[in-house]
């Protein structure tokens, strides 16, 4: 598999340097490149592990709770569990940020899974999946919970779309993007 995707809609591309197989599980590191102006997800929260963002090259702007933190080269953040964050590059240079993810949940998976079905023309022009389950499976594997929506319906819901998808098969395609069954 290749070691840095792209995302055709933002132009964001995220290198895996360390993988969680690399890692035995322990964690993940990966690299993104976020263009000038480009925006991250929007908030939510991870319940199974934290993620620590540290710049490379540029200004990283990283939204703790309501805190935002601007972030320099060489300067690092932690999104603890539980805690509403996202990131942005509110400038106009591109960004260059590594993230470590512990532990790492499937979030590799998920981001190739999800930028797969954005070069096969499978999300919308906002690179949303158009398949409710394919959304559901992605925010599942990466753990993301978005802030706004009650996290036990979100739960909920998800468990019952994934499951339905999988009595139905719908995730046999997806092995060709992250290379294993779901």
């Amino acid at each position: 598999m290749k070691q840095t995707v792209t995302n055709k809609v933002t132009g964001e591309q995220i290198t895996f340097i360390e993988t969680a197989k690399d890692t035995n599980g322990e964690y993940l590191l990966i690299e993104v490149a976020l263009p000038p102006r480009g925006k991250g997800p929007p908030l939510h929260i991870h319940d199974h592990f934290e993620e620590e963002f540290e710049v490379i090259a540029g200004t990283l702007t990283v939204t703790l709770g309501k805190t935002k933190h601007l972030l320099v080269t060489g300067e690092r953040c932690i999104a603890p569990l539980k805690t509403p964050h996202t990131f942005t590059n509110d400038h106009d240079h591109p960004v260059v940020f590594r993230v470590r993810l512990t532990p790492p949940s499937k979030f590799e998976q998920s981001v190739r899974i999800h930028y797969g079905l954005m070069n096969d023309g499978l999300t919308d022009e906002k690179g949303n999946p158009k398949s409710l389950a394919h959304t559901a499976l992605i925010l599942t594997l990466q753990n993301t919970l978005i802030v706004g929506i009650p996290l036990w319906l979100q739960r909920y819901l998800f468990g019952l779309i994934i499951k339905r998808a999988r009595k139905k098969g719908i995730y046999a395609e997806l092995e060709k993007y992250a290379g294993q069954e779901f």
